[in-house]
């Protein structure tokens, strides 16, 4: 059974600012972050409370043009796009008139049928009789998977490739991934992740250490038995913003993060009341963690003890006795970090908190845990101890 689950200040902020910078529903962030609609409301009522709202437009009138400058104008847009069309079709002008129309009908929302017709020197009503010739049964397949393919890319954020996407149509008809890459290929589909490496532990210190509890036993039973956790950094204009985070092994969701422009170990502690207070397990925990001096520190143990969690730490030099959450800090970092730049340590915290809790934890599939998400798949533990029980 499911507890209460508490949330801080800024937490409820930074979800608040997303609702109004974002112009999302109610309605559609509560189902997202399974938070109730009234919640929200509260939070929204609190914080137009306190802060002020300042209304108004301004521009500049637009100047009148003669008549004569509008036709100019219009030339020029002519011309420009015929040059754009011959700049993406010149391939395509020897070829028998089929290709022409294809060319034409793939490029329809890009530039006007009636120029590219005329570019191409082709009637408009040969490309419509072409356009309402039935199809065959493979060419609708095919363009049926590619836009499948296309929606199922764009909505992780272009992040898939070619594997995950296939997994992802498997749920819903036989499919190899070959096909699926040749039409990635074809939509010129591709995932824009990059890598990039900054070491961020430092463990040479003279404070207490665990011993190994966890030792690379990635494999859980239940919710809320193993968590695990690590600090990152991210680069900003204003300088480095370092991001503390706590995984739960199980559904591999990240159940508490904290950003903050210092590595210190309230930026650890501040994680974890957060997984704490969210989800309040009621059995101990094990917690896992490297040797950094932010997690070996006195305060953080003696949390850790409050909270009735059994402390365990990587063997040093062992990147692989955590590879879990600096899996997760290595895919955020592809997948958002390192593709945009961030101009303030707060835009970065905005985006992060977009990331994680609408996208990685909610819509992101895992395949360590059978292509599921991480939200998903903790729902489908619980449905399935209340049909035992």
């Amino acid at each position: 059974m499911r507890t209460q689950r508490h949330y801080d200040l800024e937490y409820k902020r930074q979800t608040v600012e997303y609702i109004l910078e974002e112009r999302k529903s109610v309605a559609q962030v509560a189902r997202e972050l399974d938070i109730s609609p009234n919640t929200l409301y509260g939070w929204l009522k609190q914080y137009k409370r306190k802060s002020k709202q300042i209304d108004g437009q301004g521009g500049e009138s637009q100047p009148f043009d003669e008549q004569d400058i509008r036709q100019l104008q219009k030339q020029i847009r002519d011309l420009q796009e015929e040059n754009a069309i011959l700049k993406k079709g010149d391939a395509h002008l020897r070829e028998r008139p089929e290709v022409k129309y294809a060319f034409i009908h793939k490029h329809r929302f890009e530039f006007r049928v009636e120029k590219m017709c005329e570019v191409f020197k082709v009637s408009r009503s040969g490309y419509y009789a072409w356009l309402n010739r039935p199809k065959s049964n493979r060419k609708q397949r095919k363009e049926r998977l590619a836009k499948r393919i296309k929606q199922i890319f764009m909505a992780s954020r272009r992040l898939y490739g070619s594997p995950k996407i296939t997994q992802v149509l498997r749920s819903e008809e036989t499919i190899s991934q070959k096909t699926v890459a040749r039409i990635m290929n074809e939509l010129n589909l591709r995932s824009r992740t990059v890598k990039k490496y900054k070491a961020t532990t430092n463990s040479n210190h003279g404070l207490p250490v665990h011993e190994n509890k966890l030792n690379q036993q990635f494999v859980v039973e239940a919710p809320n038995k193993v968590w695990v956790a690590d600090i990152t950094y991210v680069p900003t204009d204003e300088g480095w913003l370092y991001l503390a985070s706590i995984m739960d092994l199980y559904h591999r969701e990240i159940v508490g993060w904290y950003a903050g422009k210092q590595m210190t170990k309230a930026l650890v502690l501040k994680a974890l009341d957060r997984a704490y207070e969210r989800k309040q397990p009621k059995t101990p925990v094990l917690h896992h963690s490297d040797r950094g001096s932010q997690y070996a520190s006195k305060e953080y143990q003696k949390r850790l003890a409050e909270y009735d969690m059994i402390g365990s730490m990587s063997r040093k030099g062992n990147c692989y006795d955590n590879a879990c959450i600096e899996s997760f800090h290595s895919i955020i970092k592809k997948e958002l970090i390192y593709l945009e730049k961030f101009k303030t340590r707060e835009e970065a915290i905005k985006r992060i908190y977009e990331y994680i809790e609408f996208f990685y934890n909610r819509k992101r599939i895992h395949s360590s845990i059978g292509y599921h998400t991480p939200t998903e798949y903790e729902r489908m533990y619980y449905e399935s101890s209340k049909k035992v029980a």
